[in-house]
C-alpha cells in the first residue's frame, strides 16, 4: 500500500482530477459518429431532451451513449447483444469521417424526435385554441374582425 504524501496541514489548496479508465469523452461530432447519426440530429435530440445524457453541452460519455443505444434496442424489443456488437463496431468508426450511418439508430431517433415534436405542437395547438376561445368572447374580437375585413 502506498501512503499519500499529502498531509492534513495542506488542506484543500490544490484540487486533483482523477481520470477514470474507460470513461472517455466524445464531442458532439464524435458522439454522432459513434451512434451512427448526424451531428445535427444529435443536437436536436439534446434540445428535445430525448437523446443520450450529455455530461456537458456537446460532450458525451461513451458509456452514456452505450446506455442510450441499448435503450433504443430494448424499446424495439431487439437483443441488447446487437447493441453491444454495434457499439464495438462504432468505436472503430469514431475517428473515421466517412463512417456509415446506422439505419436502426436513425429510425429510432427520428421516432423520438417526432414524439417530442408532436407533444410540443399539440400543446401549442391547445394554447392557441384556448386563446381563440377567450378572445372570441371579448370586445377585442369585434375590433379584430373589423380590422381583418
Amino acid at each position: 500500500m502506498v501512503e499519500n504524501p499529502q498531509t492534513a496541514d495542506i488542506g484543500d489548496a490544490g484540487k486533483t482530477v482523477y481520470a477514470f479508465p474507460g470513461r472517455s469523452l466524445l464531442d458532439r461530432r464524435e458522439a454522432a459518429r459513434y451512434l451512427g447519426i448526424t451531428p445535427f440530429r444529435l443536437r436536436m435530440l439534446e434540445v428535445g431532451h430525448c437523446g443520450p445524457v450529455a455530461l456537458d453541452r456537446g460532450r458525451y460519455r461513451v458509456d452514456a451513449l452505450d446506455v442510450y443505444r441499448t435503450e433504443l434496442f430494448l424499446r424495439a424489443e431487439l437483443s441488447p447483444d446487437e447493441a453491444t456488437r454495434r457499439a464495438e463496431r462504432a468505436l472503430r468508426n469514431v475517428s473515421d469521417e466517412d463512417a456509415p450511418l446506422d439505419p436502426f439508430v436513425n429510425m429510432a431517433t427520428l421516432h423520438d424526435l417526432l414524439d417530442v415534436g408532436i407533444f410540443i405542437c399539440g400543446r401549442a395547438a391547445i394554447f392557441c385554441g384556448l386563446l381563440v376561445i377567450v378572445l372570441s368572447h371579448t370586445p377585442l374580437s369585434r375590433v379584430l374582425t373589423h380590422v381583418i375585413k
